[in-house]
Protein backbone atom coordinates (compact mmCIF):
# COMPACT_ATOMS: atom_id res chain seq x y z
CA UNK A 1 0.00 0.00 0.00
CA UNK A 2 1.37 3.42 -1.00
CA UNK A 3 1.95 6.20 1.52
CA UNK A 4 -1.02 8.19 0.16
CA UNK A 5 -3.37 5.21 0.46
CA UNK A 6 -2.14 4.55 4.01
CA UNK A 7 -2.73 8.19 4.91
CA UNK A 8 -6.27 8.10 3.47
CA UNK A 9 -6.99 4.84 5.33
CA UNK A 10 -5.66 6.32 8.57
CA UNK A 11 -7.85 9.42 8.23
CA UNK A 12 -10.92 7.28 7.48
CA UNK A 13 -10.12 5.05 10.46
CA UNK A 14 -9.84 8.04 12.82
CA UNK A 15 -13.03 9.54 11.37
CA UNK A 16 -15.05 6.35 11.90
CA UNK A 17 -13.57 5.80 15.37
CA UNK A 18 -14.63 9.28 16.52
CA UNK A 19 -18.07 9.10 14.92
CA UNK A 20 -18.52 5.52 16.16
CA UNK A 21 -17.79 6.41 19.80
CA UNK A 22 -20.11 9.42 19.67
CA UNK A 23 -22.83 7.47 17.90
CA UNK A 24 -22.72 4.44 20.18
CA UNK A 25 -22.14 6.11 23.54
CA UNK A 26 -24.09 9.37 23.10
CA UNK A 27 -26.84 8.67 20.58
CA UNK A 28 -26.83 4.99 21.58
CA UNK A 29 -27.44 5.91 25.20
CA UNK A 30 -30.48 7.93 24.14
CA UNK A 31 -31.72 4.98 22.05
CA UNK A 32 -31.44 2.64 25.05
CA UNK A 33 -33.34 5.08 27.29
CA UNK A 34 -36.13 5.55 24.73
CA UNK A 35 -36.23 1.80 24.13
CA UNK A 36 -36.59 1.16 27.86
CA UNK A 37 -39.52 3.58 28.04
CA UNK A 38 -41.16 1.90 25.05
CA UNK A 39 -40.66 -1.47 26.74
CA UNK A 40 -42.21 -0.20 29.95
CA UNK A 41 -45.39 1.02 28.29
CA UNK A 42 -45.75 -1.18 25.19
CA UNK A 43 -43.84 -4.35 26.08
CA UNK A 44 -40.50 -6.05 25.43
CA UNK A 45 -41.32 -6.90 21.82
CA UNK A 46 -41.75 -3.24 20.87
CA UNK A 47 -38.57 -2.30 22.77
CA UNK A 48 -36.48 -4.82 20.82
CA UNK A 49 -38.07 -3.77 17.54
CA UNK A 50 -37.15 -0.12 18.13
CA UNK A 51 -33.57 -0.84 19.22
CA UNK A 52 -33.04 -3.38 16.42
CA UNK A 53 -34.07 -0.76 13.87
CA UNK A 54 -31.48 1.66 15.26
CA UNK A 55 -28.77 -1.03 15.23
CA UNK A 56 -29.63 -1.67 11.58
CA UNK A 57 -29.24 2.04 10.80
CA UNK A 58 -25.88 2.09 12.55
CA UNK A 59 -24.78 -0.96 10.55
CA UNK A 60 -25.55 0.78 7.27
CA UNK A 61 -23.96 4.03 8.45
CA UNK A 62 -20.68 2.24 9.24
CA UNK A 63 -20.26 1.29 5.57
CA UNK A 64 -21.47 4.61 4.17
CA UNK A 65 -19.05 6.54 6.40
CA UNK A 66 -16.18 4.25 5.38
CA UNK A 67 -16.79 5.10 1.73
CA UNK A 68 -17.63 1.48 0.94
CA UNK A 69 -20.24 0.25 -1.51
CA UNK A 70 -22.53 -2.65 -0.58
CA UNK A 71 -24.30 -4.79 -3.17
CA UNK A 72 -27.07 -7.14 -2.03
CA UNK A 73 -28.50 -10.11 -3.93
CA UNK A 74 -31.38 -12.25 -2.65
CA UNK A 75 -32.92 -9.82 -0.16
CA UNK A 76 -36.32 -11.33 -1.03
CA UNK A 77 -35.16 -14.62 0.54
CA UNK A 78 -35.07 -13.16 4.06
CA UNK A 79 -38.05 -14.25 6.23
CA UNK A 80 -40.05 -11.50 7.91
CA UNK A 81 -39.46 -12.97 11.36
CA UNK A 82 -37.92 -15.90 13.29
CA UNK A 83 -37.09 -18.29 14.64
CA UNK A 84 -34.05 -18.30 12.41
CA UNK A 85 -30.30 -18.79 12.46
CA UNK A 86 -28.28 -16.67 10.03
CA UNK A 87 -25.12 -18.54 9.02
CA UNK A 88 -22.45 -16.52 7.22
CA UNK A 89 -18.82 -16.81 6.27
CA UNK A 90 -16.49 -14.59 8.28
CA UNK A 91 -13.91 -12.17 6.86
CA UNK A 92 -13.76 -9.14 9.16
CA UNK A 93 -15.03 -7.48 12.32
CA UNK A 94 -17.21 -5.43 9.95
CA UNK A 95 -19.26 -8.57 9.22
CA UNK A 96 -21.07 -7.98 12.51
CA UNK A 97 -22.65 -4.60 11.60
CA UNK A 98 -23.04 -5.74 7.97
CA UNK A 99 -25.64 -8.44 8.75
CA UNK A 100 -28.12 -6.36 10.79
CA UNK A 101 -27.51 -3.41 8.48
CA UNK A 102 -28.25 -5.17 5.20
CA UNK A 103 -29.78 -8.59 5.92
CA UNK A 104 -31.97 -8.69 9.05
CA UNK A 105 -32.13 -6.20 11.97
CA UNK A 106 -33.66 -8.30 14.77
CA UNK A 107 -30.61 -10.29 15.87
CA UNK A 108 -29.69 -11.39 19.40
CA UNK A 109 -25.89 -11.28 19.25
CA UNK A 110 -23.51 -13.94 20.52
CA UNK A 111 -20.42 -12.11 21.75
CA UNK A 112 -17.13 -12.69 23.54
CA UNK A 113 -17.35 -12.15 27.30
CA UNK A 114 -14.77 -9.34 27.05
CA UNK A 115 -17.35 -7.16 25.25
CA UNK A 116 -19.54 -7.17 28.37
CA UNK A 117 -17.12 -4.58 29.80
CA UNK A 118 -17.22 -2.24 26.78
CA UNK A 119 -19.59 0.75 27.31
CA UNK A 120 -22.07 1.29 24.52
CA UNK A 121 -21.67 -2.05 22.78
CA UNK A 122 -22.58 -3.97 25.95
CA UNK A 123 -25.75 -1.87 26.32
CA UNK A 124 -27.04 -3.00 22.95
CA UNK A 125 -26.05 -6.64 23.44
CA UNK A 126 -27.99 -6.69 26.72
CA UNK A 127 -30.99 -4.80 25.30
CA UNK A 128 -31.30 -7.29 22.43
CA UNK A 129 -31.03 -10.35 24.71
CA UNK A 130 -27.50 -11.10 23.51
CA UNK A 131 -25.44 -13.95 24.91
CA UNK A 132 -21.83 -13.79 26.10
CA UNK A 133 -19.48 -16.72 25.54
CA UNK A 134 -16.47 -17.30 27.80
CA UNK A 135 -14.33 -19.66 25.74
CA UNK A 136 -12.66 -22.30 27.85
CA UNK A 137 -15.27 -22.03 30.61
CA UNK A 138 -17.42 -25.11 30.02
CA UNK A 139 -19.92 -24.28 32.76
CA UNK A 140 -20.50 -20.76 31.45
CA UNK A 141 -20.69 -22.01 27.87
CA UNK A 142 -23.37 -24.53 28.85
CA UNK A 143 -25.40 -21.72 30.39
CA UNK A 144 -24.94 -19.62 27.26
CA UNK A 145 -26.20 -22.50 25.11
CA UNK A 146 -29.36 -22.68 27.20
CA UNK A 147 -29.95 -18.96 26.64
CA UNK A 148 -29.49 -19.40 22.88
CA UNK A 149 -31.99 -22.27 22.89
CA UNK A 150 -34.46 -20.06 24.75
CA UNK A 151 -34.04 -17.23 22.21
CA UNK A 152 -34.82 -19.55 19.30
CA UNK A 153 -37.74 -21.19 21.10
CA UNK A 154 -39.19 -17.70 21.56
CA UNK A 155 -38.97 -17.05 17.80
CA UNK A 156 -35.76 -15.04 18.00
CA UNK A 157 -32.86 -14.84 15.56
CA UNK A 158 -29.14 -15.41 16.12
CA UNK A 159 -26.10 -14.96 13.91
CA UNK A 160 -23.47 -17.70 13.58
CA UNK A 161 -20.10 -17.79 11.83
CA UNK A 162 -19.60 -21.57 11.44
CA UNK A 163 -15.93 -21.18 10.45
CA UNK A 164 -15.26 -20.10 14.04
CA UNK A 165 -12.71 -17.45 13.04
CA UNK A 166 -12.10 -14.79 10.40
CA UNK A 167 -10.52 -15.71 7.08
CA UNK A 168 -7.33 -13.80 6.31
CA UNK A 169 -7.50 -14.57 2.58
CA UNK A 170 -11.23 -14.10 2.14
CA UNK A 171 -11.64 -17.72 1.06
CA UNK A 172 -14.27 -19.89 2.76
CA UNK A 173 -12.82 -22.07 5.52
CA UNK A 174 -14.17 -25.37 6.81
CA UNK A 175 -17.08 -25.21 9.23
CA UNK A 176 -16.36 -26.29 12.79
CA UNK A 177 -17.78 -29.64 13.83
CA UNK A 178 -21.11 -29.14 15.58
CA UNK A 179 -21.30 -25.47 14.57
CA UNK A 180 -24.91 -25.92 13.41
CA UNK A 181 -25.96 -28.37 16.11
CA UNK A 182 -28.39 -25.93 17.75
CA UNK A 183 -30.59 -25.25 14.68
CA UNK A 184 -30.32 -28.93 13.72
CA UNK A 185 -31.57 -30.15 17.10
CA UNK A 186 -34.36 -27.58 17.27
CA UNK A 187 -35.41 -27.94 13.64
CA UNK A 188 -34.89 -24.19 13.09
CA UNK A 189 -34.35 -22.85 9.57
CA UNK A 190 -30.91 -21.54 8.64
CA UNK A 191 -30.48 -18.57 6.32
CA UNK A 192 -27.15 -18.96 4.45
CA UNK A 193 -25.38 -15.69 3.66
CA UNK A 194 -22.23 -15.30 1.56
CA UNK A 195 -20.33 -12.07 2.13
CA UNK A 196 -17.25 -10.88 0.31
CA UNK A 197 -14.99 -7.83 0.46
CA UNK A 198 -14.97 -7.02 4.17
CA UNK A 199 -11.49 -8.56 4.56
CA UNK A 200 -10.24 -5.71 2.34
CA UNK A 201 -12.16 -3.15 4.36
CA UNK A 202 -10.28 -4.13 7.52
CA UNK A 203 -7.80 -6.99 7.52
CA UNK A 204 -7.59 -9.55 10.32
CA UNK A 205 -5.31 -8.28 13.13
CA UNK A 206 -5.21 -4.90 11.39
CA UNK A 207 -6.73 -1.56 12.34
CA UNK A 208 -6.75 0.54 9.17
CA UNK A 209 -10.06 0.92 7.29
CA UNK A 210 -9.89 1.01 3.50
CA UNK A 211 -12.96 1.80 1.33
CA UNK A 212 -14.04 -1.41 -0.39
CA UNK A 213 -16.75 -2.96 -2.50
CA UNK A 214 -18.80 -5.43 -0.46
CA UNK A 215 -20.96 -8.15 -2.00
CA UNK A 216 -23.75 -9.91 -0.11
CA UNK A 217 -25.57 -12.94 -1.51
CA UNK A 218 -28.50 -14.33 0.47
CA UNK A 219 -29.77 -17.84 -0.25
CA UNK A 220 -33.23 -19.12 0.62
CA UNK A 221 -33.79 -20.54 4.13
CA UNK A 222 -32.93 -24.23 4.53
CA UNK A 223 -34.64 -26.54 7.02
CA UNK A 224 -32.60 -29.18 8.87
CA UNK A 225 -35.60 -31.50 9.07
CA UNK A 226 -34.75 -33.38 5.89
CA UNK A 227 -31.21 -34.26 7.00
CA UNK A 228 -30.13 -37.35 8.96
CA UNK A 229 -27.26 -35.70 10.83
CA UNK A 230 -25.81 -32.32 11.79
CA UNK A 231 -22.76 -33.13 9.69
CA UNK A 232 -24.88 -33.68 6.59
CA UNK A 233 -26.81 -30.48 7.24
CA UNK A 234 -23.61 -28.52 7.93
CA UNK A 235 -22.06 -29.67 4.64
CA UNK A 236 -25.17 -28.59 2.73
CA UNK A 237 -25.10 -25.10 4.27
CA UNK A 238 -21.35 -24.91 3.54
CA UNK A 239 -21.89 -25.83 -0.11
CA UNK A 240 -24.67 -23.25 -0.48
CA UNK A 241 -22.52 -20.45 0.96
CA UNK A 242 -19.56 -21.54 -1.19
CA UNK A 243 -21.72 -21.53 -4.32
CA UNK A 244 -23.18 -18.09 -3.56
CA UNK A 245 -19.74 -16.71 -2.71
CA UNK A 246 -18.48 -17.79 -6.12
CA UNK A 247 -21.56 -16.40 -7.86
CA UNK A 248 -21.34 -13.04 -6.08
CA UNK A 249 -17.73 -12.65 -7.22
CA UNK A 250 -18.80 -13.11 -10.82
CA UNK A 251 -21.72 -10.69 -10.73
CA UNK A 252 -21.87 -7.10 -11.83
CA UNK A 253 -22.95 -4.12 -9.76
CA UNK A 254 -26.73 -4.64 -9.86
CA UNK A 255 -28.89 -4.06 -6.79
CA UNK A 256 -26.60 -1.60 -5.05
CA UNK A 257 -28.20 -0.67 -1.72
CA UNK A 258 -25.72 1.46 0.10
Amino acid sequence: MSFLKKLVSLLITLWIAIIGVLYICVYGGLVIIIGSLIGKYKGKKWKKRFISREVSRFGRAAFILSGSRVTVQGKENVPEDGPMVIAANHQSAFDIPLIPGYVYPGISFIAKKELSKVPGISWFIKALDGVYIDRGNKLQTAGAMRKILKILKEDGTILLFPEGTRSESGELGEFKEGSLSIPFKLGVDVLPVALDGTEKLMKKNGYLITPSRINLSIAGPISPKGFESEEQFRKEVYNIIKKHLELSRNRGDSNVTG
